[in-house]
């Protein structure tokens, strides 16, 4: 099946940093959607969790390099470029106001989907915009996530099954802490920037 040619896919985090596990998840979903576009959006400052280890531009050079030879794949710095907390809603408001004609569906993990009951203006996240939950092997859904799956919005929510991959940016970081090559946990070209900018090293989590 051919690409959607209007749609575009949203997938939010802090890519702190970006690793085989977000870059995998991203296209096995962008494949399985026949997504036209996926727009990476690292998070500025979230509501949901704590700041970044490191700074936006690291994060998005890190991106940058990551998906340079990846057709497809974007970045989005919309959220980053403000102070304020970043709110999906307000996200995704403001990429439908640029492309009104285009279909968004945003991308999130099932530990996201299984407090998304939670989220600010999530019933108007769903009118907005589909949700992808990529789900791995041995996840399990919340009650409140299974009570979306069954409610009226049940249509706005697709299962993506996508491969496990047991890599963490957290792992990562704590890799690096401890002098650990993370040779093969993210791309060659952000293993080097990272060693190459001393990122994470001094960091206690």
């Amino acid at each position: 099946m051919g690409e959607n040619k209007n749609s575009i896919g949203i997938y939010g985090g802090s890519f702190d940093p970006v690793h085989m596990g977000h870059l995998r998840s991203a296209f096995e979903v962008k494949q399985q959607l026949n997504l036209a576009e996926l727009r990476f959006i690292p998070s500025g400052n979230p509501p949901h969790r704590s700041r970044a280890k490191v700074a936006a531009f690291h994060r998005l050079a890190m991106l940058e390099l990551a998906i340079a030879t990846s057709p497809g794949l974007v970045i989005d710095p919309r959220e980053i470029a403000v102070e304020k907390a970043s709110y999906t809603y307000d996200t995704l408001r403001s990429i439908q106001n640029e492309v009104p004609e285009s279909a968004l569906t945003l991308i999130i993990g099932t530990d996201q989907f299984s407090v998304f009951d939670t989220w600010y203006r999530w019933q108007d996240i769903l009118t907005i915009a589909h949700v992808a939950v990529m789900e791995r092997p041995g996840e399990v859904l919340s009650e409140a996530a299974n009570d979306i799956l069954q409610g009226e919005f049940s249509h706005r929510v697709t299962l993506c099954p996508v491969t496990q991959l047991d890599i963490s940016s957290t792992g990562i970081r704590r890799e690096l802490q401890q002098g650990t090559d993370i040779q093969f946990l993210v791309p060659y070209a952000v293993r080097d920037y990272i060693y190459k900018h001393r990122l994470y090293t001094e960091l206690v989590e």
